[in-house]
C-alpha cells in the first residue's frame, strides 16, 4: 500500500497572528525580532518586507534603513503555543499519526484512513477549510507518498492552495525544482555543498538525479547518497509522533554586542522566568533542566541537570541554571543562541511536602520569593511581559 502523507502549514505563523490582532498591518511590511534594538536580528519577515530586500538574520538597523516603513513586533510564544494547540485540535480528528516540525506546521500519515475520511487530498482540503473558518488562518497543504515530497509540495503553493503529487510521479515532480527548494538546504551547514554544486553547474534536482552516484560522492562525500535520493523524490523516513513527555523550551537569539557574562546570565534569568510562568499557568513542575549554547562558529554544546524535588519556581531553578551556564560556557568565543529547556514535566499538587524540613529562615525566603513570582505572573498577564521584570544587582 502506498503511503499517504500530508504536510499542512501556516506560512509565517507569527506574522499571520500579528495581522489577526492588527488588521491595519495586513499589507504592511512586518518583521519579528527578539529585541527591538538596532543590533537585533530578524527571525521572521512578511512577503512585503522580503520584496524590500530584507531577509531572516539581517540586523534590525540595516532592515530599517532598507525599509523605513517596517513594523517590528516582539515574539509572542504564548500566542504561538495557543495557535499551534488549536490547529492540532483539528489535525487530531483526521490523523492517527502526526509530527510537528515548525510552529503551526505538521506532517500527517493518513495511510489506511481513506474509508474513514476520504482521500488524503480531501482530508487536506477539509483541514484547510476548518482552520480558516475557525481561526482565520490560511494554510498550505502538500500531499505525497513521503514526507519530503509532501513538504516540498506545500512550500510551492500560495495560502489556501493544495498540491497533490501522485504516487509514481515523485521524480518527475522534483526534477525541475531548484536544489534550494529542498527542506533544510538553506541551513548554514549546507552552504559549502550548494557552492560545490553551483561550481559544477548542477542547479536543479533533475541535474542531481541524472548524475552518477560515484561522481557525486567525489564532490560531496557523505552528502551524495542522501542528496541523490532526495532529488529522485525518495524518502523512507516515517512520520514520528511527538515524544510522550512534553518539554518547555525558550530560545534566546543574542545580538553581537551581548558578550559579557552578566548580560548573558541576565538573558537566561529572563528566559527562566518566562518558562516558570508558563509552568505555573499549566499547573506543572519540571524534573529536568537543559541548557544548550551555540557559538558564532556554529559549534553547539549542551548540559543538563536533575531538578530534585520537582519545581516550578525560579528560586529553585535559577541556581541550577547558573551552574549549567558556568559549566558549559568555557570557550571565549561569542555566543549566538542560548536555549533553555525544562523537561520531565508533571502535574503538581498545591500542597507542600509533609516532610519538608527546611530551616524556618530558608522557608520564609522561599515563601517571599513565591509570592513575588505569583504577583509578577498577574502583572504580566494583565500588562504584558515587558511591564516589569526581576532586577539584577550590578
Amino acid at each position: 500500500m502506498d503511503r499517504q502523507i500530508v504536510c499542512f502549514a501556516i506560512p509565517s505563523l507569527e506574522i499571520a497572528l500579528v495581522r489577526l490582532s492588527h488588521p491595519q498591518l495586513r499589507t504592511r511590511p512586518i518583521a519579528i525580532a527578539a529585541l527591538d534594538t538596532s543590533r537585533a536580528l530578524l527571525r521572521e519577515i512578511s512577503p512585503e518586507a522580503e520584496r524590500d530586500g530584507l531577509h531572516i538574520g539581517m540586523t534590525l538597523d540595516r532592515a530599517r534603513r532598507l525599509c523605513p516603513s517596517l513594523h517590528v513586533r516582539l515574539p509572542n510564544p504564548q500566542n504561538i503555543a495557543t495557535a499551534t494547540h488549536s490547529i492540532l485540535g483539528v489535525i487530531q480528528r483526521y490523523a492517527p499519526t502526526w509530527e510537528p516540525f515548525l510552529p503551526g506546521s505538521l506532517l500527517m500519515d493518513l495511510t489506511g484512513t481513506t474509508r474513514l475520511f476520504g482521500s488524503a487530498c480531501d482530508v487536506a482540503a477539509k483541514i484547510q477549510t476548518e482552520v480558516l473558518t475557525q481561526f482565520h488562518l490560511e494554510g498550505v497543504a502538500g500531499v505525497g507518498s513521503n514526507k519530503l515530497v509532501a513538504q516540498t509540495a506545500a512550500a510551492l503553493v500560495a495560502p489556501s492552495e493544495l498540491y497533490d503529487v501522485r504516487s509514481g510521479s515523485e521524480r518527475l515532480f522534483m526534477s525541475p525544482l531548484s536544489i534550494r527548494a529542498l527542506p533544510g538546504v538553506h541551513r548554514l551547514c549546507m552552504r559549502a555543498v550548494l557552492k560545490r554544486l553551483d561550481d559544477l553547474n548542477l542547479r536543479s534536482l533533475g541535474d542531481i538525479a541524472d548524475s552518477p552516484l560515484e561522481a557525486l560522492e567525489v564532490v560531496l562525500g557523505t552528502y551524495a547518497g542522501q542528496l541523490s535520493r532526495w532529488a529522485q523524490g525518495i524518502d523512507p523516513t516515517p512520520v514520528i509522533p511527538p515524544v510522550a513527555h512534553p518539554v518547555l523550551s525558550d530560545t534566546i537569539t543574542l545580538t553581537p554586542d551581548e558578550v559579557d557574562d552578566a548580560r548573558l546570565q541576565g538573558r537566561l534569568a529572563d528566559s527562566l522566568q518566562r518558562l516558570c510562568r508558563t509552568l505555573r499557568s499549566q499547573h506543572r513542575m519540571c524534573g529536568g533542566l537543559f541548557l544548550s549554547l551555540r557559538y558564532s562558529d556554529h559549534r553547539e554544546v549542551s548540559t543538563k541537570a536533575r531538578v530534585t524535588p520537582e519545581s516550578c519556581w525560579e528560586i529553585d531553578l535559577s541556581g541550577l541554571l547558573q551552574g549549567l551556564f558556568h559549566r558549559t560556557f568555557q570557550r571565549r568565543i561569542r555566543l549566538r543562541v542560548m536555549t533553555v529547556t525544562l523537561t520531565e514535566l508533571t502535574s503538581f499538587a498545591e500542597q507542600g511536602s509533609l516532610f519538608d524540613e527546611r530551616p524556618p529562615e530558608v522557608q520564609r525566603t522561599r515563601d517571599r520569593s513565591q509570592r513575588l513570582a505569583l504577583a509578577l505572573d498577574r502583572l504580566h498577564q494583565r500588562f504584558g511581559e515587558q511591564a516589569i521584570r526581576y532586577g539584577r544587582a550590578q
